[in-house]
């Protein structure tokens, strides 16, 4: 499941001492089109265990996939778009509770965030198999409303397992929301095997339980735009998720304006915001994954706003005020600890 916006977190491990405490398992591998990273703390994992325990976690992101994968043409996702009929459509729990999240956001926002913008995905070179950005050529206004006629969070509605189009052509995208939904599913899994202390993170989106090798709090950087190798900013995570959605390298230019590739729903056209950089703090990484991508498409005070109104949730955006310049803003209750 191939996402194309830029894996935009760094994991780091900053602590006072260098005494290791606890033994580290690493895992890593490969999906939704990036990678993902898992760091558990424990002494009594052992290897034939650890080997046990990579093979339980492939299978439920193969899964995942299997559902919500774009990419795939006998996915779950792909056989409900290529089914163009308006009778209720059966699909699996997970795939429920992650449209059923999508749609959740896709009211509170008003349409900033909506699922059904895959035709706008195509006329603006994001699309499956596409390789992201236009070339020379801005569609018109007119050409814009064509595709936005078979749009709409509102032409969608489930019920319990069946999802339903109101408009047959209607087609859904999750890539904005579906890798929050995966690290989601892998600590709920850590968990019922009472494991305590963990880092998950696919493609930049990541949730943090417990503590480090140092038995301190995980710290997770954030990327700064201005330059890639450095780090100003981080965040302590416990028992919490984040995800980070930004524009600084996945763009492109025409006549010398920048354009995201977040697309906004509502007019058709790549967001204009100046938002650099959206991290959301939110207790599921689903919901975190969802609203980082939504508040660079709602603007500074529309974000800051929203999120103050959703809660024990807190956001932290980087502002582009020039080429080179950058301003932050955060939320009230988010903690940043400047590097």
């Amino acid at each position: 499941m191939k996402k194309n916006i830029i894996i935009s977190l760094i994991i780091i491990t900053l602590c006072n001492s260098c005494n290791i405490t606890n033994h580290q398992i690493k895992l890593s591998g490969f999906t939704m089109g990036t990678t993902y990273n898992i760091k558990i703390i424990s002494d009594n994992l052992g290897i034939q265990y650890k080997d046990k325990l990579s093979g339980q976690i492939d299978s439920i992101l193969i899964s995942i996939n299997q559902q919500m994968s774009t990419y795939l043409y006998d996915s779950e996702i792909s056989t409900f778009n290529n089914n163009e009929s308006t009778a209720p459509f059966k699909i699996s729990n997970e795939f429920s509770y992650v449209v059923g999240r999508a749609l959740h956001w896709a009211k509170t926002t008003e349409g900033a965030f909506d699922i059904t913008l895959v035709p706008l995905l195509y006329l603006w070179g994001f699309g499956p198999g596409q390789k992201g950005g236009l070339k020379d050529v801005f569609p018109d206004e007119k050409t814009i409303n064509n595709r936005k006629i078979h749009m709409g969070y509102d032409k969608l509605s489930i019920n319990n397992n069946f999802l339903q189009k109101k408009d047959p052509f209607i087609k859904i995208d999750l890539n904005a929301i579906a890798k929050g939904f995966g690290v989601d599913a892998i600590c709920n899994f850590l968990n019922s095997k009472e494991i305590n202390n963990y880092m998950v993170e696919i493609g930049g989106e990541v949730r943090c339980v417990g503590y480090n090798q140092n038995k301190k709090s995980w710290m997770i950087a954030i990327e700064n735009p201005e330059n890639n190798n450095k780090i100003k900013w981080a965040v302590s995570l416990n028992d919490v998720s984040m995800a980070t959605s930004g524009d600084y390298r996945n763009y492109y230019e025409i006549e010398n304006e920048r354009y995201s590739h977040e697309i906004d729903p509502r007019s058709g056209y790549p967001a204009q915001t100046n938002i650099a950089s959206a991290t959301v703090v939110a207790p599921n990484c689903v919901d975190a994954d969802a609203l980082a991508t939504t508040l660079i498409i709602l603007g500074m005070e529309k974000a800051i706003q929203l999120i103050e109104n959703t809660n024990d949730t807190e956001a932290f955006l980087i502002i582009r005020k020039d080429k080179d310049n950058y301003e932050t803003i955060k939320s009230s209750g988010m903690k940043i600890e400047v590097l």
